[in-house]
Order: C-alpha cells, then structure tokens, then sequence
C-alpha cells in the first residue's frame, strides 16, 4: 500500500451515533455504593459517510440495520456514485477503500461494485483500522454530543449541522496522513499504531 496514490482513493465507513450515550464516573468510598441507572437500549441512527483528499462527500443518516442490499442500493447509489462523480469526474481511476465487513464482501455488494465499475482497495484481513474515517467519526461524535440532542429529530439535526460545518482541509489532512500510517504499520510490523 505505500504505493499508492491516496488522491485517487475513496474512503468510507459506517457508525452509529446514540441518543443520551454519555458515560458518567463517579467517586465512590469503601463500602459505599453508588447506583446510576442508565437507558438500557438507546436510541440510535445509523451513519455512512466517504471522503478523498478533494474533501468530504456525503453523509447517508438511517435507522434500518445495514444489509448488503440496502448498502448497494441505497448507500453506494445515493451517497458514493454521486461523490465520486463529484471528487473524480467520469474517471475511472479511483479505488475505494473500505474495511472487510462481510457487508462489503457478500457476494451481491462485489458483484454490484464490479457492475458499476468500482474498484476496491485491497485490505489485508486482520489489519489495524488505519481508515481516516475512524478519526473524522470520533471529531464528529465530540461535536455532536455538545449539541445534547433530546430526540431523533434532533439528532439527526446535530449530525447534519456538524457533518456541513466540517472544513475541506481537514479531509485532506486525513488523507495526506495515509502515507504516515502506512510507514507506521511497516514499522510496526502491522501491529497497533498511533493513528
């Protein structure tokens, strides 16, 4: 992978944000017992974004669990082609990265890819989670939890607001890191590194 051009690349990822997902310490004597009740199953809204190094492409915001079905036609179709479009032109030369998800290795997801001429990254199986998206979520969650969202609405709201306000250069940023981490890894002999 230090080859490659990392202009040329795509990078996705899904997460979930959670309504009311705030983790509280508290001090505690000896013999004392605090009890803290919490929501048991908060209420959740699924995410799926890409970025390259020209900036940050679309978000897709939603509640059904994620299939491989509804990845290729709901997210690749309405989020990914339009982006790519976007960041690419009509070319053809861009990869996407994304990680090993048996979502994005079913049979229908490689198959959809192959028919829309999408070419994928190779990812080894096992590896650190070096994508650039996992450090755009955890910016985002920060941000969106200050807005302490009461419903979904507002959830939804808070992600979309934080997900626009975001700057280009910070998209590029995480992409012109990919070189770094890839020399981290090499160095590491693929184990667990700072990024």
């Amino acid at each position: 992978m230090i080859n490659f051009d990392w202009n040329r690349i795509m990078a996705t990822d899904e997460t979930v944000f959670r309504l009311n997902n705030v983790k509280y310490y508290f001090w505690q004597r000896r013999g004392e017992r605090k009890v803290c009740r919490t929501i048991r199953y908060t209420i959740k809204v699924n995410a799926w974004c890409c970025l390259s190094a020209v900036g940050f492409g679309r978000i897709v915001l939603f509640k059904e669990n994620l299939t491989s079905t509804f990845l290729c036609n709901n997210i690749y179709r309405n989020g990914l082609l339009p982006t790519a479009r976007e960041h690419f032109g009509r070319a053809k030369e861009w990869l996407l990265l994304e990680d090993n998800d048996p979502k994005h290795r079913s049979k229908f997801s490689v198959k959809w890819k192959q028919d829309h001429h999408i070419k994928t990254l190779p990812w080894p199986s096992l590896s650190p989670d070096v994508n650039p998206v996992e450090n755009l979520w955890g910016v985002l969650k920060v941000k969106v939890a200050a807005h302490r969202p009461k419903t979904v609405k507002g959830l939804i709201r808070a992600i979309k607001k934080e997900w626009d306000d975001l700057p280009q250069e910070f998209a590029s940023n995480l992409m012109n890191s990919m070189k770094r981490r890839v020399d981290s890894l090499i160095d590491a002999n693929g184990d667990y590194i700072m990024y």
